[in-house]
C-alpha cells in the first residue's frame, strides 16, 4: 500500500516505516505550532524557542500516533495474528495486518485499543499539564498540546468512517448481530463511504463560506476516506478469494518455452504477440536458463532482433525471482506488486514446475466475483488458513 517507505526502527518485529509523505505533514505541523499555536498562546518566548518547541511537539506527536497504531499491532499479536509493518503518513499511521480479524469480537478488541490508548495519553498529557503549571511553560505547552490532539485522535478515530478504528468498531458489532461477515462488511463501507461524502459536502459548505482552508482540507480528507473505504473493501475481496490458495493451485504447468538459440523476432511474433504471452522461459533438454519478458526484448533494438538469439537478452536464471510451491498466492500478489513484476516461476526441489502470472491471479479474482457479485467470502476457517484449497 505504502510503496518507497523508509524502515527506521523494529519493534517486537514488528517493521516501523516512515512514508515521504510523513515529512511533509511535520514540516505542517511544526510550522503551525511556531508561527500560529504557541505565538498566539505565549507571547514573551524567543522565535528559537517557537521552532524548538515546535519541533518538539509535532515529533512527539507522531511519537502518540505511533503508540496508537502499536496498540492495534500488539493486541493483535496476542490474538496470534501477524503484524509485519506499522507506517506513518500524511494522515497518522496504518497497521498492516498479515490477516483479517477470525471473529467479531477479536476485531472488536483490536479496532478498540488505538483509540482507547489515545484517550489514555490524553489523560495522562492532561494531567502532567496541571503538574507543570508554573514550573515550566514550555514543557506545559507541548503537554496541553498533546492532551488535545489525542483526545481529538480519539474521537476522529471512533467515527463510523471505515477503515477508520470507528468503521472497524461498527463492522465488528454488525457483524456480531448479523453473524456474517459479507454483511458487516458491506454496512461498514457504505457508512464509511457516506461518511466520506458527508465530510466532502462540509467542506464545500466550509468552502463557500469563506473558511477557504478549513473547507478544502476537510474535502481532502473526506475523499481520501472514501477512496480507502472503497480501496478496504476490495482488498478484503482479495485477501479472502485468495486465503489458503498456495503457488501449486494457482500456476500455470504449460508454460511457454523456446531454446537459447531462438531469435527474439521468432519470441516476439509467435509467443508474446501470437499467444499474448509476457514472459517465456529459455530452457534446454529440461534446464531452464532464465526467462525473456516483454521488457527484456525492448532493450533491444527492434532491427536487431531477427539476429538476437534469446538467451543473450533473457535474465538468467540466477538472478530471477522465485517462490516455492507452498507459497500463499496472497503473497504471491503482493511480490509480484512490489518488485513491479508480471510473472514469478514457481520451484519444487529447485526444479521448475510452473509459472504464476499477475493476469491469471486477478482474472481468478474477477471470476470469483462474477460468481458472487455482491458478496464477500466469509473470512477462512483455520482450516483454511493452514491447508491449500484444490
Amino acid at each position: 500500500m505504502f510503496g518507497g517507505s523508509i524502515r527506521v526502527a523494529r519493534i517486537r518485529g514488528i517493521s516501523i516505516e516512515l512514508h515521504p509523505s510523513w515529512l511533509i505533514i511535520l514540516a505542517l505541523v511544526t510550522f503551525t505550532l511556531a508561527n500560529g499555536v504557541f505565538p498566539d498562546q505565549y507571547e514573551n518566548w524567543s522565535t528559537a524557542t517557537y521552532w524548538v518547541v515546535g519541533t518538539i511537539a509535532s515529533v512527539l506527536l507522531f511519537a502518540t500516533v505511533l503508540i496508537h497504531e502499536l496498540a492495534h499491532a500488539l493486541v493483535a499479536q496476542r490474538r496470534g495474528i501477524a503484524v509485519p509493518s506499522i507506517t506513518l503518513f500524511i494522515f497518522g499511521g496504518v497497521s498492516s495486518l498479515e490477516e483479517q480479524p477470525r471473529s467479531a469480537g477479536e476485531e472488536f478488541m483490536i479496532a478498540a485499543a488505538g483509540p482507547l490508548t489515545s484517550l489514555v495519553i490524553a489523560a495522562l498529557t492532561l494531567g502532567l499539564w496541571f503538574a507543570f503549571e508554573d514550573v515550566n511553560q514550555q514543557a506545559r505547552a507541548v503537554l496541553g498540546y498533546l492532551a488535545t490532539v489525542n483526545l481529538l485522535l480519539a474521537v476522529f478515530n471512533i467515527l463510523p468512517g471505515f477503515p477508520l478504528d470507528g468503521g472497524r468498531v461498527l463492522r465488528s458489532i454488525a457483524w456480531n448481530r448479523t453473524k456474517s461477515f459479507r454483511r458487516a462488511t458491506r454496512i461498514a463501507g457504505g457508512v464509511g463511504e457516506l461518511f466520506g461524502y458527508g465530510l466532502m459536502a462540509i467542506g464545500v459548505f466550509l468552502l463557500l463560506g469563506g473558511l477557504a482552508l478549513n473547507g478544502l482540507w476537510l474535502m481532502f480528507i473526506g475523499w481520501f476516506l472514501l477512496g480507502a473505504a472503497r480501496a478496504e473493501t476490495s482488498r478484503l475481496k482479495l485477501d479472502t478469494i485468495l486465503a489458503g490458495l498456495r503457488a501449486r493451485n494457482v500456476m500455470r504447468e504449460d508454460f511457454p518455452q523456446v531454446r537459447p538459440g531462438t531469435s527474439l523476432q521468432e519470441v516476439a511474433d509467435d509467443f508474446m504477440v501470437g499467444h499474448g504471452e509476457r514472459a517465456v522461459v529459455v530452457a534446454l533438454g529440461g534446464s531452464v536458463s532464465g526467462i525473456i519478458t516483454v521488457n527484456d526484448i525492448r532493450h533491444v533494438a527492434r532491427e536487431a532482433w531477427p539476429q538476437t538469439p534469446a538467451q543473450q537478452a533473457m535474465t538468467p536464471r540466477e538472478k530471477i525471482i522465485t517462490v516455492d510451491v507452498e507459497t500463499p498466492a496472497l503473497d504471491i500478489l503482493h511480490l509480484l506488486a512490489e518488485k513491479g513484476l508480471n510473472q514469478v516461476p514457481v520451484l519444487e526441489d529447485g526444479r521448475m514446475v510452473g509459472l504464476v502470472t499477475r493476469r491469471e491471479l486477478l482474472e481468478r479474482v474477477q471470476l470469483a466475483e462474477s460468481l458472487a457479485p455482491d458478496e464477500l467470502p466469509e473470512p477462512p476457517s483455520e482450516e483454511q488458513r493452514h491447508h491449500p484449497q484444490p
